[in-house]
Protein backbone atom coordinates (compact mmCIF):
# COMPACT_ATOMS: atom_id res chain seq x y z
CA UNK A 1 0.00 0.00 0.00
CA UNK A 2 1.24 3.37 -1.03
CA UNK A 3 1.74 6.14 1.50
CA UNK A 4 -0.96 8.28 -0.63
CA UNK A 5 -3.05 5.53 -0.13
CA UNK A 6 -2.21 5.35 4.06
CA UNK A 7 -2.32 9.01 4.15
CA UNK A 8 -5.90 9.29 2.31
CA UNK A 9 -7.13 6.43 4.58
CA UNK A 10 -5.89 8.15 7.88
CA UNK A 11 -7.48 11.14 6.95
CA UNK A 12 -10.88 9.77 6.00
CA UNK A 13 -10.97 7.55 9.00
CA UNK A 14 -10.59 11.19 10.97
CA UNK A 15 -13.12 12.79 9.40
CA UNK A 16 -15.32 9.87 9.72
CA UNK A 17 -14.23 9.41 13.51
CA UNK A 18 -15.08 13.49 14.16
CA UNK A 19 -18.61 12.93 12.04
CA UNK A 20 -19.54 9.91 14.19
CA UNK A 21 -18.73 11.81 17.31
CA UNK A 22 -20.69 14.95 16.79
CA UNK A 23 -23.39 13.18 15.81
CA UNK A 24 -23.48 10.67 18.44
CA UNK A 25 -23.76 13.72 20.38
CA UNK A 26 -26.78 14.65 19.12
CA UNK A 27 -28.51 11.75 18.85
CA UNK A 28 -27.94 7.70 19.68
CA UNK A 29 -29.88 6.57 16.46
CA UNK A 30 -28.84 9.07 14.35
CA UNK A 31 -24.96 7.68 15.21
CA UNK A 32 -26.17 4.89 13.53
CA UNK A 33 -28.77 6.02 10.54
CA UNK A 34 -25.49 8.08 9.60
CA UNK A 35 -23.80 5.33 8.16
CA UNK A 36 -25.81 4.45 5.69
CA UNK A 37 -25.41 7.53 3.81
CA UNK A 38 -21.40 8.18 5.32
CA UNK A 39 -19.80 4.84 4.37
CA UNK A 40 -20.76 5.08 0.81
CA UNK A 41 -19.89 8.61 0.39
CA UNK A 42 -16.33 8.25 1.70
CA UNK A 43 -15.88 5.22 -0.30
CA UNK A 44 -17.34 6.97 -3.32
CA UNK A 45 -14.29 10.03 -2.42
CA UNK A 46 -11.51 7.51 -2.17
CA UNK A 47 -12.50 5.99 -5.53
CA UNK A 48 -12.68 9.79 -7.03
CA UNK A 49 -8.81 10.20 -5.86
CA UNK A 50 -8.12 6.82 -7.37
CA UNK A 51 -7.27 5.28 -4.29
CA UNK A 52 -6.42 2.04 -4.89
CA UNK A 53 -6.95 -0.41 -1.82
CA UNK A 54 -6.44 -4.12 -2.92
CA UNK A 55 -7.33 -5.52 1.02
CA UNK A 56 -11.54 -5.56 0.87
CA UNK A 57 -11.22 -6.07 4.85
CA UNK A 58 -9.55 -2.81 4.95
CA UNK A 59 -12.62 -0.59 3.09
CA UNK A 60 -15.00 -2.56 5.45
CA UNK A 61 -12.71 -2.13 8.86
CA UNK A 62 -11.64 1.56 8.08
CA UNK A 63 -15.05 3.01 8.53
CA UNK A 64 -16.08 0.30 11.16
CA UNK A 65 -13.02 1.37 13.28
CA UNK A 66 -13.42 5.11 12.51
CA UNK A 67 -16.96 4.53 13.69
CA UNK A 68 -15.80 2.68 17.62
CA UNK A 69 -13.24 5.30 18.26
CA UNK A 70 -15.97 8.02 17.53
CA UNK A 71 -18.41 6.03 19.92
CA UNK A 72 -15.84 5.46 22.33
CA UNK A 73 -15.35 8.91 22.98
CA UNK A 74 -19.40 10.13 23.11
CA UNK A 75 -20.08 7.18 25.16
CA UNK A 76 -17.07 8.75 27.54
CA UNK A 77 -18.18 12.27 27.25
CA UNK A 78 -22.07 12.46 26.88
CA UNK A 79 -22.63 8.86 29.65
CA UNK A 80 -23.29 5.27 28.79
CA UNK A 81 -25.57 4.35 26.21
CA UNK A 82 -25.87 0.76 24.94
CA UNK A 83 -27.35 1.67 21.78
CA UNK A 84 -24.18 3.40 20.74
CA UNK A 85 -22.80 0.63 20.38
CA UNK A 86 -24.68 -0.19 17.21
CA UNK A 87 -23.04 2.40 14.67
CA UNK A 88 -19.46 0.04 13.91
CA UNK A 89 -21.05 -3.23 13.01
CA UNK A 90 -23.66 -1.18 11.24
CA UNK A 91 -20.97 0.86 9.64
CA UNK A 92 -19.31 -2.55 8.51
CA UNK A 93 -22.07 -3.83 7.04
CA UNK A 94 -23.11 -0.61 4.68
CA UNK A 95 -19.64 -1.01 3.53
CA UNK A 96 -19.51 -4.71 2.95
CA UNK A 97 -22.84 -4.02 0.91
CA UNK A 98 -21.06 -0.98 -1.17
CA UNK A 99 -17.79 -3.21 -1.78
CA UNK A 100 -19.54 -6.20 -2.24
CA UNK A 101 -22.63 -4.35 -5.16
CA UNK A 102 -19.13 -2.44 -6.63
CA UNK A 103 -17.06 -5.43 -7.18
CA UNK A 104 -19.64 -7.29 -8.40
CA UNK A 105 -19.73 -4.18 -11.44
CA UNK A 106 -16.10 -3.43 -11.84
CA UNK A 107 -13.91 -4.57 -14.34
CA UNK A 108 -10.86 -6.68 -13.65
CA UNK A 109 -7.43 -7.59 -14.99
CA UNK A 110 -8.03 -10.63 -16.80
CA UNK A 111 -3.93 -11.77 -15.63
CA UNK A 112 -3.45 -10.32 -11.98
CA UNK A 113 -7.13 -10.08 -11.40
CA UNK A 114 -6.90 -6.36 -9.60
CA UNK A 115 -9.27 -3.89 -9.88
CA UNK A 116 -9.41 -1.62 -12.84
CA UNK A 117 -11.90 1.08 -11.88
CA UNK A 118 -11.16 4.25 -13.81
CA UNK A 119 -7.53 3.31 -14.53
CA UNK A 120 -6.04 2.54 -18.27
CA UNK A 121 -6.63 -0.70 -19.56
CA UNK A 122 -5.59 -2.65 -22.33
CA UNK A 123 -7.28 -5.25 -24.70
CA UNK A 124 -4.10 -7.61 -25.55
CA UNK A 125 -4.46 -7.96 -29.35
CA UNK A 126 -3.23 -11.39 -29.15
CA UNK A 127 -5.17 -13.47 -25.94
CA UNK A 128 -8.35 -10.75 -26.11
CA UNK A 129 -7.50 -10.41 -22.20
CA UNK A 130 -7.98 -6.85 -20.64
CA UNK A 131 -4.96 -6.30 -18.50
CA UNK A 132 -3.81 -3.45 -16.64
CA UNK A 133 -0.97 -0.96 -17.21
CA UNK A 134 0.62 -1.35 -14.11
CA UNK A 135 2.03 -4.96 -14.18
CA UNK A 136 -0.04 -6.84 -16.99
CA UNK A 137 0.83 -4.49 -20.11
CA UNK A 138 4.29 -4.56 -21.85
CA UNK A 139 4.58 -0.88 -23.81
CA UNK A 140 6.96 -2.03 -25.26
CA UNK A 141 6.18 -4.92 -27.69
CA UNK A 142 2.29 -3.91 -27.17
CA UNK A 143 1.01 -6.95 -25.60
CA UNK A 144 0.02 -8.32 -22.38
CA UNK A 145 2.98 -9.97 -20.38
CA UNK A 146 1.71 -13.17 -20.81
CA UNK A 147 1.79 -13.54 -24.56
CA UNK A 148 5.16 -11.63 -24.69
CA UNK A 149 6.32 -14.56 -22.10
CA UNK A 150 5.17 -16.97 -23.88
CA UNK A 151 5.78 -15.55 -27.67
CA UNK A 152 2.07 -16.03 -28.40
CA UNK A 153 1.65 -15.35 -32.38
CA UNK A 154 -0.70 -13.25 -34.25
CA UNK A 155 0.19 -13.86 -38.02
CA UNK A 156 -1.34 -16.00 -39.65
CA UNK A 157 0.92 -19.49 -40.78
CA UNK A 158 -0.54 -19.07 -44.12
CA UNK A 159 2.29 -19.05 -46.59
CA UNK A 160 0.02 -17.43 -48.94
CA UNK A 161 -0.33 -14.27 -46.80
CA UNK A 162 3.74 -13.91 -46.28
CA UNK A 163 4.33 -14.51 -49.86
CA UNK A 164 1.49 -11.18 -50.70
CA UNK A 165 3.17 -9.22 -48.25
CA UNK A 166 6.97 -10.09 -48.54
CA UNK A 167 7.30 -11.47 -51.85
CA UNK A 168 8.91 -14.86 -51.64
CA UNK A 169 10.85 -16.41 -49.02
CA UNK A 170 14.47 -15.30 -49.00
CA UNK A 171 17.26 -18.14 -49.58
CA UNK A 172 20.55 -16.56 -47.92
CA UNK A 173 21.32 -14.82 -45.46
CA UNK A 174 20.70 -14.29 -41.14
CA UNK A 175 17.99 -12.97 -39.86
CA UNK A 176 18.48 -9.45 -37.98
CA UNK A 177 17.32 -10.32 -34.40
CA UNK A 178 17.84 -13.90 -33.92
CA UNK A 179 20.51 -14.82 -36.25
CA UNK A 180 19.04 -17.88 -37.65
CA UNK A 181 20.59 -18.99 -41.61
CA UNK A 182 18.07 -19.30 -43.97
CA UNK A 183 18.55 -22.97 -44.54
CA UNK A 184 17.21 -23.17 -40.88
CA UNK A 185 14.34 -20.81 -40.81
CA UNK A 186 11.76 -19.21 -43.03
CA UNK A 187 13.07 -15.50 -43.79
CA UNK A 188 11.58 -12.53 -44.65
CA UNK A 189 13.19 -9.11 -46.34
CA UNK A 190 11.88 -5.13 -45.44
CA UNK A 191 9.62 -3.66 -48.26
CA UNK A 192 11.13 -0.88 -47.42
CA UNK A 193 15.19 -1.65 -46.24
CA UNK A 194 15.63 -4.86 -47.86
CA UNK A 195 16.37 -6.15 -43.84
CA UNK A 196 15.62 -10.12 -43.57
CA UNK A 197 14.05 -11.03 -40.25
CA UNK A 198 12.42 -14.52 -39.87
CA UNK A 199 8.63 -15.27 -39.71
CA UNK A 200 9.04 -15.77 -35.43
CA UNK A 201 10.52 -12.45 -35.48
CA UNK A 202 8.94 -10.29 -37.98
CA UNK A 203 5.74 -11.91 -35.52
CA UNK A 204 7.23 -10.75 -32.39
CA UNK A 205 8.18 -7.44 -33.61
CA UNK A 206 4.14 -6.98 -34.65
CA UNK A 207 5.09 -6.52 -38.07
CA UNK A 208 7.46 -3.29 -38.12
CA UNK A 209 11.42 -3.54 -39.36
CA UNK A 210 13.55 -3.23 -37.00
CA UNK A 211 15.76 -0.94 -38.86
CA UNK A 212 13.27 1.40 -40.69
CA UNK A 213 10.08 0.90 -39.31
CA UNK A 214 8.07 -0.10 -41.96
CA UNK A 215 5.22 -1.97 -41.44
CA UNK A 216 3.21 -4.78 -42.86
CA UNK A 217 -0.29 -3.32 -44.50
CA UNK A 218 -2.16 -6.17 -44.04
CA UNK A 219 -2.22 -6.06 -40.08
CA UNK A 220 -4.52 -8.00 -37.77
CA UNK A 221 -7.27 -5.06 -36.66
CA UNK A 222 -6.76 -5.68 -33.37
CA UNK A 223 -3.19 -4.94 -33.34
CA UNK A 224 -3.98 -1.90 -35.98
CA UNK A 225 -5.01 0.22 -33.01
CA UNK A 226 -1.36 -0.42 -31.05
CA UNK A 227 1.38 -0.30 -33.93
CA UNK A 228 -0.53 1.92 -37.10
CA UNK A 229 -0.01 5.81 -36.52
CA UNK A 230 -3.23 6.27 -39.05
CA UNK A 231 -5.43 4.08 -36.95
CA UNK A 232 -4.70 5.41 -33.45
CA UNK A 233 -5.28 8.56 -34.24
CA UNK A 234 -8.97 7.17 -36.08
CA UNK A 235 -9.19 6.11 -32.92
CA UNK A 236 -8.57 8.94 -30.69
CA UNK A 237 -10.73 11.06 -33.06
CA UNK A 238 -13.73 9.00 -32.55
CA UNK A 239 -13.53 9.04 -28.78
Amino acid sequence: MSSRTITTLIAGMFLMTVLQLLVALMSVWAAVACWVLLVPLTLAVYHFFEVEIANKWVEIGTPALASAMGVTIAYFAAGPDAELWLAPPAAAAVAGLVVLIRNTRSRRCGLCNRRLGRGVAFNCPRCGLLVCEQNCWSFEHCRCRLCEQNRVPIFTPDGRWWDKQFGPRSSYGRCQLCLTAADATDLRVCGKCGRPQCRECWDFSNGQCSRCQWTVADLPEALQEYVDPSARAERSGRG
